[in-house]
Parts: C-alpha cells; structure tokens; sequence
C-alpha cells in the first residue's frame, strides 16, 4: 500500500492528503490523528441526493446536503397513470395528488367512461345524418338539434364535424 515512491495518502474521516515520510502505512491521520484515518466505511453516499461526505460514526442521522433522516434508502419513484409525470416522494407516504395533473386518482388505470361508451355506441343512419347536417346549414346549433331529435349531443357534433371539418362549429 505504502512504498517510497510519494504515493498520497487521504484520511477518510478528515479528508486531509498528505504524502508519507516512511514505507509503511502510519497509525494515525498527521492531521486529525485519528486511529481510523484509512478506514473506507466512514465515507457515506446519501441515496436520496448523491452527496458524499466523511462521517465520523459511519451511520449519520441525516445528510449535511439535503437534510434527510433517510439518506440511506432510495427514494420511491411514482409516476401518474393519467398525464405520464415521474416524481420522487418525499418521506415515506403514498402522495394523494399528481403534482403535475392533480389527478386524485392518478395511480390508477383509465376504464372507459360509461358514458363515452354510450355516445361511441350510439348509431346515426343516413337520413338522420342528412338531417342533422340541414338543420344545423339552417342555423340551429348542436344542443338544439341534439334536443329536438333525441340524439345525444356527442353524436350531432361528430356528425357536423366530419361534414364541415375545417370550422369552428356551433356548439
């Protein structure tokens, strides 16, 4: 380990280099004189923000960086089933809000909405079509037609437009 050749040597409970006067490892850092100078344990990595510092009993109470009580445990990972957003919690609890979307329920799957099945089952034929495409060139909008024929709202206003694509329709 230590040989004549200048090799530097670092106290891992001070952090002070120093280049050796003999061949062989000393007993104690010059600096702080400590018996546990080349001892690699007291070197410590936080986990939570990847700080490393010298502790001086190996196991801290918290990391001088970020504060954590934690610092050995990995943060948990979350991410939002709803808008896609990874986040890392703070502490030990489930979060109740997605921080990005605030979905409550942001750790479950989407089901289709019971409604949105309706409406895409719902069938328009040709004549409904044709009027419900004359009624709204006379003028009436979406939520008129929608009442006057019986036909959900959804599917009046997907079918104006697929007919008239490129303009604002009237709702």
């Amino acid at each position: 380990m230590v040989s004549g050749t200048g090799e530097m040597l670092k106290c891992s409970r001070c952090s002070y280099s120093w280049v050796p006067r003999r061949d062989k490892a000393p007993d104690r850092c010059p600096r702080c004189r400590s018996v546990k100078w080349n001892m690699p344990h007291l070197t410590v990595t936080c986990k939570r923000c990847n700080y490393t510092w010298n502790s001086h009993t190996g196991s801290p109470k918290r990391c001088p960086e970020c504060g954590s009580h934690q610092w050995d445990v990995p943060p948990k990972t979350y991410m939002c089933k709803r808008c896609g957003n990874k986040w890392n919690a703070k502490g030990g609890k489930t979060p109740r809000r997605c921080p990005s979307c605030s979905s409550k329920e942001w750790d479950r799957d989407r089901e289709p909405d019971e409604r949105a099945t309706r409406r895409t089952t719902f069938d328009v034929d040709d004549g409904m079509r044709k009027r419900i495409i004359e009624s709204y060139r006379k003028g009436k909008s979406c939520v008129d037609i929608s009442i006057d024929m019986a036909v959900p709202y959804s599917a009046v206003h997907h079918v104006i437009r697929d007919h008239i694509p490129n303009r604002d329709i009237n709702v």
